[in-house]
């Protein structure tokens, strides 16, 4: 019966060593989509900002425009 009681507890331990390995393969995987979706994010917020970046100078170059033109047209008038 001794040899039977050891396979037992060798079972258990084996499956419990799987099931631990498995866990931090199933952590792994989470860890790495989680990464790639953040870096998508990062991605779209990149390409967000400079969007915006880009806007906001057109909109100040235009502003500057306007306004050197109202000031050479006071200068005419």
């Amino acid at each position: 019966m001794d040899s039977a009681d050891g396979r037992v507890i060798l079972f258990i331990l084996i499956a419990l060593a799987v099931f631990a390995l498995g866990r931090r393969f199933q952590a792994m995987i989470i860890m790495r989509q989680v990464y790639k979706q953040s870096a998508r994010q990062v991605m779209a917020r990149r390409a967000t900002a400079h969007n915006a970046t880009k806007s906001m100078v057109g909109v100040t170059l235009v502003a500057i425009f306007v306004a050197w033109l109202v000031l050479n047209l006071n200068r005419i008038m």
